[in-house]
């Protein structure tokens, strides 16, 4: 399994600031930020499956432009999995007739560009041996993290979050968890606002995995723009563990 990362910072400011967007080998996506905008037509249209965590702008406006690209050259129906708060706030908000079509009736009801998948925390969708399980975390109400494994291994892709004891105490049982993609938005000088809008600074986010192996890599994004270096120097400071900050381009194999 492959992960390639097509976008991960935490917002916009130069060619490199592309918001969040992975891709797991060629035919699925976890969020649809900005970068995908990195992927020509060929490559969009092999997408079949997107995750997405929250509904936050940063990390759907891709999704909307995306399935544009994919009706237009008749690539068939991706399937768009989320919670079911999070499905319903992009209907209602985004996919609406107003911001943009709604492409479950495009071209038509039977054959739609876009179909929705509800799911459950906890709840495992598997996909030609690639398992993905939703698990909740502390952000936006529907807001999910999600694990994903083969047999041989996998990673955490937590999405944006504040925190989440339950997910680390989850995190720690599963052996084959090699690495955590991790939100760190903000510098512990602006930890208020991390604390107000749910995200984590160094400070908080090192308390929150005090508890877990030092084998698991955490790899960290959605840094705000301008303020990446000052982030990872605090991460660094605590002397719990390593951090890396991962950029658009990383790849990485399971």
């Amino acid at each position: 399994m492959k992960l390639c990362v097509l976008g991960c910072a935490g917002g916009i400011g130069g060619r490199e600031k592309l918001t969040t967007s992975l891709m797991v080998d060629s035919d699925i996506l976890l969020d649809a930020g900005t970068g995908v905008t990195t992927l020509g037509l060929d490559e969009l249209s092999q997408i079949r499956h997107i995750f997405i965590t929250h509904s936050h702008l940063d990390h759907v406006a891709g999704l909307a432009l995306l399935l544009d690209a994919v009706q237009v050259n008749k690539s068939g129906a991706i399937t768009v999995y989320a919670t079911q708060k999070i499905i319903d706030a992009l209907k209602k908000h985004l996919f609406n007739w107003i911001l943009w079509p709604d492409f479950t009736t495009i071209p038509n009801e039977h054959a739609p560009a876009m179909r929705w998948q509800a799911l459950d925390y906890g709840a495992t969708i598997e996909l030609d041996g690639r398992r993905i399980t939703p698990l909740a975390v502390n952000h936006t109400a529907g807001s999910a993290a999600y694990w994903v494994r083969t047999a041989g291994g996998g990673f955490l892709f937590t999405g944006d979050m504040g925190s989440t004891p339950a997910l680390w105490e989850h995190v720690a049982r599963e052996k084959p968890l090699s690495q955590v993609i991790v939100d760190c938005s903000f510098t512990n000088a602006d930890r208020t606002l991390a604390d107000m809008s749910l995200h984590f600074c160094p400070e908080t986010l090192c308390a929150d995995i005090r508890a877990l192996p030092r084998d698991i890599e955490f790899l960290i994004y959605h840094l705000k723009p301008g303020q990446e270096d000052m982030i990872m120097r605090e991460l660094a400071s605590d002397g719990s563990r390593p951090f890396r900050a991962i950029r658009c381009g990383d790849v990485f194999e399971y």
